[in-house]
């Protein structure tokens, strides 16, 4: 049984500048430096049994191949003969040059990379055919790369890469379901086979890749709703699941934050879960309480977990305290829990976030109304004694700079080093460019977690 590794050349200057097709900057920066490290770890835990290296042919796609083959040992067999898609218009151009001098090519790239339109919709002037891509892809298969790619690292550009990983899943560059596929700098992906038979390790989800997946998880006390978030390309084996406050349960999360967060995480390399609640969204309609949102998420933390990955919870606003009590309810010592904005107390609910005439009537009854949604006080309590008793065991806490509801929050039970402030975000992240800057925050942390490819032989 042969494999292919394939791999995105490391980070190039290149990519700090953002320029499209052709470039001689090939140069390997220091963090491409340590994405070399982490693949040559992350290949050599896989057990592959490979015999050389070999490169598409861009600088930085053999720059990087020379270094990888020196760190694990192989010889390096120099170029394939399958060259980068020619993007015409597009070629040599940054994102905002492209924008500026072809506005209608920069949609047009920008609506394929947003899998919004497929290869063939590409509408660039002087860009390569889909059609003139598959017959080239076809015939360089056939004479050369079915026979120099076996057990071979595979070092290439991201469209040469794009182009190899669809052709081993079946996938011609005319079919409307050749789509961008995120492959982030220094990350690989393993297929074992034999002649034109190969599978991913692991497998895509054959089923929704690249799009997303509506699930129905059954439990005694009804069915959650998930969205599943499949991971692009270089598939991790953690999962995320995205937890929900209160007042945001919808699967979207207020101005879509859960899905543009899962979006993004996916593309990383990371299957993200993003949950309706038992009683609230698309879930079973049953009484909401804060065991029923806590059971929620042991619903999806468990389904994941079954499946061999690890788990990350991630809360927002009270969906903190909920991440943190179902960690504990589970068991699951080895789940991560992460908090962004954590509001989950009531005297920091009261401070700004309620009004005093809804803590009146909060306190005078026991429950209070806030955009349509009934807030009780046992559930607010529940939520602060978990946050109490937990929070000093979270594993990462992103607090939004400009957040008015948790301006003021007593942190000092949260270790130093595991809280990251976003300055000028709002407790939803949708201020300017805060949610890009949570994004590259949270990324710079998943990323040193990434682990491509299983052992070769499980």
């Amino acid at each position: 049984m042969a494999v292919i590794v394939l791999a995105r050349h490391l980070e190039t200057e290149k990519n700090l500048l953002d320029i499209h097709g052709t470039s001689e900057l090939e140069s390997i920066t220091a963090h491409g430096h340590e994405q070399a490290v982490r693949l040559t770890d992350t290949i050599r835990a896989s057990t592959a049994p490979l015999t050389a290296v070999v490169a598409t042919p861009t600088p930085q796609a053999v720059a990087s191949a020379r270094l990888l083959a020196a760190a694990l040992d192989l010889p390096y067999e120099g170029e394939l003969a399958l060259s980068a898609v020619g993007l015409g218009a597009a070629a040599g151009l940054s994102t905002a040059e492209l924008r500026r001098v072809e506005p209608e090519a920069h949609q047009s790239l920008d609506l394929f990379r947003a899998r919004v339109i497929s290869a063939a919709e590409l509408r660039i002037p002087g860009c390569e055919t889909a059609g003139e891509i598959e017959r080239r892809l076809v015939a360089w298969w056939r004479a050369e790369g079915r026979e120099r790619c076996r057990n071979r690292l595979v070092v290439g550009s991201s469209s040469t890469v794009l182009m190899i990983t669809h052709l081993l899943n079946g996938v011609l560059p005319t079919d409307s379901r050749y789509r961008y596929l995120a492959t982030p700098n220094g990350t690989a992906r393993m297929w074992r086979g034999e002649t034109d038979e190969w599978t991913a390790m692991p497998a895509f989800p054959a089923d929704s890749w690249p799009d997303v997946e509506q699930l129905r998880l059954p439990s005694p006390y009804g069915a959650v709703a998930v969205t599943r978030h499949a991971a692009s390309w270089a598939a991790s084996r953690r999962t995320i699941v995205v937890i929900p406050g209160y007042f945001g349960s919808s699967r979207h999360g207020p101005y879509g934050l859960y899905n543009r967060l899962a979006r993004a995480w996916a593309w990383q390399g990371f299957e993200t879960l993003t949950v309706d609640p038992l009683g609230s969204g698309d879930s079973t309609p049953v009484f909401r309480d804060f065991t029923s949102e806590v059971r929620s998420v042991e619903v999806v933390g468990e389904w994941a977990a079954r499946r061999g990955s690890s788990v990350l919870l991630v809360g927002h606003s009270m969906g903190g305290a909920t991440a943190l009590r179902a960690r504990d309810g589970a068991g699951a010592n080895d789940w991560l829990v992460w908090c962004l904005a954590p509001l989950c107390r009531l005297v920091d609910l009261a401070r700004v976030f309620l009004p005093a005439t809804q803590i009146d009537e909060l306190n005078r009854t026991g429950r209070t109304y806030r955009h349509g949604l009934e807030l009780r006080r046992d559930m607010i309590d529940e939520s602060g004694a978990a946050w109490d008793a937990h929070c000093k065991d979270v594993d990462g806490v992103w607090l939004a700079g400009a957040d008015q509801y948790t301006a003021g929050m007593d942190l000092s039970a949260i270790p130093a080093d595991r809280a990251h402030v976003v300055a000028g975000a709002d407790h939803n992240f949708s201020t300017n460019d805060s949610l890009r800057r949570l994004l590259a925050s949270t990324q710079a942390v998943l990323s040193s977690r990434i682990t491509p490819m299983p052992p070769a032989g499980g």
